[in-house]
């Protein structure tokens, strides 16, 4: 016949310990999980913002802009915000047959939104910039 405890106390004190220890190192393990996945997402080194507008605004922009060689996605409702490293980036279109024109040398400053309205209907199009910071006179270089 089995024997049954009605005090609920465990049956010995190393038990106690040995769980408590477990939980607090499982609480510690979660902890530097938790702290190294948000450490992966904040963006290495300097960060700053890009808007570009396109005007006329249109649901979708049939002009294909590029970035540094590297062709964004379809304009959708005339405004989009892109996160890129600091520096001098080159805003490029589509030119004639087929080679890429440069609009403008947009500043990209550290947690700073550099606006760049782009004039579509014209050919080729142009761009406008403005940038957020004090420094707005650096923000593009036609």
């Amino acid at each position: 016949m089995p024997v049954f405890r009605t005090d609920h106390a465990p049956a010995n004190r190393a038990s106690v310990v040995s769980v408590a220890g477990r939980r607090l190192f499982g609480l510690a393990e979660s902890a530097v999980i938790v702290g190294a996945a948000i450490a992966a997402c904040r963006p290495n080194g300097d960060v700053g913002y890009v808007e570009i507008k396109t005007v006329p605004a249109a649901p979708i922009t049939l002009t294909a802009l590029y970035i540094d060689s590297t062709k964004l996605a379809p304009i959708r409702k005339g405004s989009a915000v892109l996160r890129q490293p600091t520096g001098t980036l080159k805003l490029q279109a589509d030119g004639a047959g087929g080679a890429l024109a440069q609009l403008c040398e947009i500043v990209v400053a550290r947690n700073r939104i550099t606006t760049v309205t782009v004039s579509v209907l014209e050919r080729p199009p142009r761009c406008q910039c403005r940038n957020s910071g004090t420094d707005a006179t650096h923000a593009c270089v036609s």
